[in-house]
């Protein structure tokens, strides 16, 4: 079996079992869902092209009426009474429409009739009635909402005066059809009016007819009745004329929505395009011209695009779905089988493990990741109880390390305790008699009551003055070593100078070499540098038996190093080390309390160097201190070797004897 990983298997798993199912449904949704488009479309077209021809028929039918009643003499004589009487009688065979007004050139109302106010239309149709006047052309309105349940359009038809000579020889230029020979003949002479009406030149257009349509009445005749699911809009560029009950006229969002669409139908094309309704409904749209040419409007058909199962039949889809699960889950049981038996294996073995119940090696089953799993559990268990080794060994060092901090408090204490021993005894054996001395001889001038001569008063106080002096520096001597006042008044630096003078009376020399600025230190890390400088000192003293010691203390931008070397015998750091070394121990902790790193390097017979270095950023061991230590390792234990300061280690660890 192929060393497949898990994933892998899983996988190849779900690409067997969804490859051949994808590929049967998707081909019959596809082939389905496409041809239920391609219906549709043909259907919308087919659709569209009906219902143009219809609104077509009904508009041009209406206009032809409306042009004819333009010519007759009574209409053109606009009087008021005798264009009532002819709006009223064609009204009357043109039922259809819900009234009928005259118009003249400054937009009065001649005459209508129908129950409607022409005044209530006229805001609505002015931009249209400038070229039906100015050019004499038939225009038709956008909808005019009457009130909230009444909409309407009008047709408006241009009226124009006519001769006889017109009459018989000239056709109506604005209707496109020839004027009625039956109708009176229209001389000026015979018909006009008298004042301004006779004396109009022939063929000037004097007011206009307009013929009000409802919407109802004009969706009664151009909406067809039966339309299935279709959805049917007439639309200008603006505005839905009028449509079907599931368009809602009065929201615009469908023209704003397909604009484009419906401008290009409106210039003579036909086309079908998809959208998504407002509701989220993927939509099925054609959008054709209105045969009408004075109508610049467009039909558009919509209808909901059919759904991914739309063509299969229901037994198909049970088939094939219920094939599927059939052969997924068969496929399942028998991959989930051959994964979960080395896994039901493994898991007893970490149950042993955590029981403490494993014995021997664990032995890896199964392939890719399920036996990769098993390797690393084998390593795992045996780091586990290397680790339990560690952590028990740990445990003993803690103790050990417990053990050792308790002897250095207990020694601690104990040093402090001869350290205030040593104070008082020292106070005690050398100020003390200084001060009584004093005090008897102050007391003796006293008793004499002035009757020493002056030469021994002055002998007498200049003792009293000198033994105040020693008990002075003596008690400076104990404050020094108690806490040099240079430590907080004037810095760690010299501090460090008074005690390297001081341990120059003993007989070493000892000097203070400084490189950088003086740095600028916290009152804890000033005292514990000086402790740990004090201490390195008082050991070569006592145990190192040179004739030399130098300290160096370097600055820089991120590090505050301090050298103490020496030329003496040397020692062994990891001998020296041990829970009894009070000094060093004391060190450490002074070190690791502020930060810092001590470092011991040393030989016997090498010399020895403690190296404090306190960082605040980046490493904490450059090269080249390491290459100091080193220089102190190889070097120092050369009897020719002649130390300087160039030879003192710039390694960035402390170290304490």
């Amino acid at each position: 079996m192929p060393n497949w990983s898990l994933r892998t298997r899983f996988l190849l798993f779900a690409l067997a079992c969804l490859i051949p199912l994808a590929a049967v449904v998707g081909y019959y949704l596809d082939r389905s869902r496409d041809r239920s488009i391609a219906q549709i479309v043909t259907y919308e077209t087919t659709l569209s092209s009906q219902t143009s021809r219809s609104l077509s028929s009904f508009l041009d039918a209406n206009a032809d009426a409306m042009q004819r009643l333009a010519t007759l003499e009574t209409v053109v004589g606009l009087s008021p009474e005798e264009s009532g009487n002819a709006l009223g009688e064609a009204r009357r065979f043109r039922q259809e429409l819900s009234g009928i007004f005259l118009v003249d050139t400054e937009l009065n109302v001649i005459s209508s009739s129908g129950g409607f106010d022409p005044e209530t239309i006229l805001p609505y149709i002015t931009t249209q009635l400038n070229p039906t006047l100015s050019q004499g052309v038939v225009t038709v309105s956008q909808r005019i909402p009457l009130d909230a349940d009444v909409n309407v359009i009008v047709l408006m038809v241009p009226v124009t005066t006519v001769t006889t000579t017109e009459t018989e020889t000239s056709p109506d230029t604005t209707s496109g059809e020839p004027v009625d020979d039956t109708l009176p003949s229209t001389d000026t002479a015979e018909t006009e009016p008298e004042g301004e009406q006779a004396t109009q030149p022939p063929g000037r257009t004097i007011g206009a007819i307009g013929a009000v349509i409802p919407i109802e009445q004009l969706a009664q005749w151009a909406m067809p009745n039966s339309r299935g699911q279709s959805e049917i809009a007439i639309a200008s560029a603006g505005q839905v004329v009028m449509a079907t009950s599931g368009i809602n006229p009065a929201e615009a969002d469908l023209v704003s929505a397909q604009a484009e669409h419906i401008q290009l139908a409106i210039d003579g094309e036909v086309e079908d395009f998809r959208f998504t309704s407002p509701a989220g409904v993927d939509q099925v749209a054609v959008a054709a011209p209105v045969a009408y040419e004075n109508a610049p409007w467009a039909v558009l058909v919509t209808q909901p695009a059919p759904s991914i199962m739309q063509g299969l039949s229901t037994p198909e889809v049970i088939f094939v779905f219920a094939l599927a699960v059939i052969v997924i889950i068969a496929m399942a049981v028998v991959l989930g089988e051959i994964t979960a038996q080395p896994l039901r294996t493994l898991a007893s073995q970490a149950q042993a493990l955590h029981q403490g119940r494993l014995r021997g090696p664990i032995k890896p089953r199964g392939s890719g990741e399920i036996r990769s799993l098993g390797i690393h559990f084998a390593e795992m268990a045996g780091q586990i109880n290397s680790q339990v080794a560690v952590l028990e060994e740990a445990g003993h060092d803690r103790e050990r390390q417990a053990a050792q901090m308790r002897e250095l408090l207990r020694r601690t204490n104990r040093m402090q305790e001869d350290e205030r021993r040593r104070i008082a005894g020292e106070i005690h054996d050398a100020v003390t008699p200084l001060i009584t001395g004093a005090l008897y001889q102050t007391r003796a001038l006293q008793m004499t009551n002035g009757s020493t001569p002056e030469e021994d008063q002055e002998s007498a106080l200049k003792s009293v003055n000198e033994l105040l002096e020693r008990a002075t520096d003596e008690l400076h001597g104990v404050i020094f070593d108690l806490r040099p006042p240079d430590l907080d008044d004037l810095g760690v630096v010299a501090a460090i100078q008074a005690y390297v003078q001081t341990i120059q009376r003993t007989g070493l020399s000892c000097s203070l070499e400084i490189i950088g600025d003086q740095p600028n230190l916290t009152p804890e890390v000033r005292l514990s540098i000086y402790r740990i400088v004090q201490e390195a000192l008082h050991n070569v003293v006592r145990h190192a038996g040179a004739d030399e010691a130098v300290v160096r203390l370097e600055t820089s931008r991120d590090i505050l190093r301090v050298t103490i070397r020496d030329n003496g015998a040397g020692f062994d750091p990891d001998l020296a080390v041990r829970p009894t070394s009070l000094g060093l121990l004391s060190m450490e902790e002074r070190a690791e309390s502020i930060g810092a790193s001590l470092t011991i390097v040393s030989k016997p017979g090498g010399g020895t160097a403690i190296i404090i270095e306190r960082v605040n950023s980046g490493d904490v061991m450059s090269d080249e201190v390491l290459e100091s230590m080193m220089l102190i390792s190889n070097g120092w234990n050369d009897p020719d070797h002649e130390s300087t300061p160039a030879d003192m280690p710039t390694s960035n660890a402390t170290e304490t004897r």
